[in-house]
């Protein structure tokens, strides 16, 4: 099987949130998670930068790297990867040493209005201020102050060969620091209609106002990745305080409402939280949101967490009960972290008034050694 990656050539992400100070943190891809970024001098050719070599000259050697474990283990368990559907949709045909990037994922701007069970406080200012009210956060929250450092770093990079640009949030429909990312994309990368497609991280809470309808227009495709990590109150309960029926509510209407260059992908986080129940948020997207108005497929994509909530903290009851193949070949069992992992659930659970046995009542057996 081929390991070539078009987002290992392609590929670049930024963190302007990654210092105090004016460097960024980059890497080819914001799967591989905060280790894997190192600093690059904005006013640099970064995207040609050393730290990118190794990874890229492994790639061109069939290799997979150690920290593409997310893709790997998702494709062992047969189903679509970042990798996968990066190859078919930049299209770049096994290319290597490209002028600029293929692809952008930019994250500056973690304003947001959710604390997710797998997020936490370097995501989402909403983490931060809940963590404060309950005496576990002494820093400033975040105020979002680095679009002109995302303009400038753009500004340095060729954009020739650039297909796709992701706003990973925090919640990127907060707010007005995105729009006008979104409008000097609009007004100075070449052939923006014709071939760019932006691309807006989201929660689903949050609707587009019609002034920013012309704007959507200027690009080929703008698509909407929605968070969506199980349905109902499993839903409630992973994305805290979010509201299932407003948010479905919400999503339907941007489906009827928005221009028709607009299309829709679900991504879903998988952890221990929603492994088990994943036909349920399936029936959910095929029975009321397989489509856009227009058609378009909307596709439903599958990442794995990373933390307290990753699948390295399954007890050997869970792993049982589902598809194995997403876990690694060296899996065992870690007592330790799952009771920590258990500390944490219990302590937020008093926090929220939520309750994970009455939840997840299947993953309580599951647990039942470490719950008591």
């Amino acid at each position: 099987m081929s390991a070539y990656c078009s987002m290992m050539h392609g590929g670049l992400s930024l963190d302007f949130t990654f210092t105090d100070g004016q460097d960024t943190g980059a890497s080819h891809c914001c799967l591989l998670g905060p280790t894997s970024y190192f600093q690059v001098d904005s006013n640099t050719d970064f995207f040609n930068d050393s730290g990118f070599k190794f990874r890229r000259d492994l790639n061109k050697k069939n290799i997979w790297d150690p920290a593409c474990y997310n893709c790997q283990a998702l494709e062992l368990a047969h189903q679509p990867s970042m990798r996968t559907g990066m190859n078919d949709g930049l299209k770049m045909s096994e290319k290597t040493d490209l002028s600029g990037p293929a692809r952008i994922d930019l994250m500056f701007d973690i304003s947001c209005n959710l604390a997710c069970r797998s997020c936490g406080p370097e995501l989402s200012t909403f983490w931060q201020k809940h963590l404060k009210n309950n005496g576990l956060w002494t820093k400033p929250v975040f105020s979002a102050n680095n679009k002109d450092r995302v303009i400038k770093a753009l500004s340095s990079l060729d954009l020739s060969n650039l297909r796709q640009l992701v706003f990973c949030g925090g919640e990127t429909l907060l707010g007005k620091e995105y729009w006008e990312v979104t409008r000097w994309l609009a007004d100075n990368v070449p052939n923006a209609k014709d071939q760019l497609t932006i691309c807006f991280q989201t929660n689903g809470t949050q609707s587009i106002p019609q002034k920013y309808f012309d704007l959507i227009d200027r690009f080929y495709l703008v698509k909407l990745h929605i968070s969506l990590d199980g349905a109902q109150e499993r839903f409630e309960y992973i994305r805290w305080p979010a509201s299932w029926n407003q948010v479905t509510d919400n999503i339907l209407n941007l489906k009827d409402t928005l221009p028709s260059n607009v299309m829709f992908v679900v991504e879903e986080t998988i952890s221990i939280m929603n492994l088990y129940y994943q036909e349920e948020l399936d029936k959910w997207v095929k029975e009321n949101f397989a489509t856009n108005r227009e058609g378009d497929i909307t596709n439903h994509t599958r990442h794995l967490a990373h933390g307290y909530f990753s699948l390295e903290n399954a007890s050997t009851e869970y792993k049982q009960a589902v598809n194995q193949s997403y876990f690694k070949k060296n899996w065992q069992e870690n007592p330790q972290a799952i009771k920590e992992m258990i500390i944490k659930i219990k302590k937020f659970d008093q926090f929220r008034n939520q309750s994970f046995a009455k939840t997840f009542p299947e993953l309580a057996e599951f647990y039942s050694r470490y719950l008591g």
